[in-house]
């Protein structure tokens, strides 16, 4: 009798490690692995501006993807076979951010300290008030907080943001208006370059990012953050 519980308990065991190891690896749940401090966020973009108002809009790129690891960042706009590149650097080991842009060959790059929270491209909303909700929605695969973004003076129209907390980013909000959210945005609305655009995280992927992600290119021509804008501008 005591050698067939032994053997029912040895069973119980096994299929709990085995229950155990399913439920880590498939992600399910709260429970993930030690990637989640490395991988991509994969965004889609809807510009909420018309054509009329802004030509150029159809022509813009739809996607955007985050690269993240050890509180590193790249952020990549990319379009038209590879000839236009708007991207965003952040890096922890010299505590720099860089904004890049390349289009038809020319190719320009803006770095300074990340300490300053700047705010490159992003329209600012200095009496934006964040409403914070009980509701959760599962986006890109994550469990995400649901918070009512408000503007008293009727600057924008409010909207609905939401972020996750299952991304382990140390200020993942450096370089946007909204700093004070301390999670990850995966759907929110921001106006970049003056266009209106909806922002929404289609998936995310832990997986293993190379540090040559977060490197500097050497052949941008290195420019004022006034000179960055002015050409974006220009083209758009």
């Amino acid at each position: 009798m005591k050698d067939i519980k032994r053997k029912l308990l040895k069973v119980k065991i096994v299929a709990l490690f085995l229950i155990l190891s399913i439920f880590l690896m498939s992600g399910c749940g709260t429970v993930f692995s030690s990637k989640e401090k490395e991988g991509v966020i994969h965004y889609q973009l809807e510009y909420l501006a018309s054509s009329d108002s802004i030509p150029v809009i159809s022509l813009l790129p739809k996607k955007m993807d985050i690269f993240f690891k050890n509180n590193n960042v790249h952020q990549k706009i990319q379009g038209f076979g590879g000839l236009f590149y708007m991207g965003g650097v952040k890096n922890t080991k010299d505590s720099t951010m860089a904004a890049m842009l390349k289009i038809m060959g020319k190719k320009y790059l803006h770095k300074e300290m990340h300490t300053q929270h700047v705010k490159f491209g992003y329209a600012s909303y200095p009496k934006m008030v964040f409403e914070k909700t009980n509701e959760k929605k599962i986006i890109g695969g994550l469990p995400c907080y649901k918070v009512r973004v408000k503007f008293p003076n009727h600057e924008m129209k409010d909207f609905d943001l939401y972020y996750t907390k299952k991304i382990r980013l140390k200020n993942p909000n450096w370089n946007n208006p909204f700093k004070e959210i301390d999670g990850v945005l995966m759907d929110y609305e921001i106006s970049i370059f003056g266009i209106p655009t909806h922002v929404s995280a289609e998936n995310v992927e832990f997986i293993k990012i190379d540090d040559s992600e977060f490197e500097l290119p050497t052949d941008f021509k290195v420019v004022t953050q006034k000179e960055m804008e002015e050409t974006i501008d220009e083209l758009i």
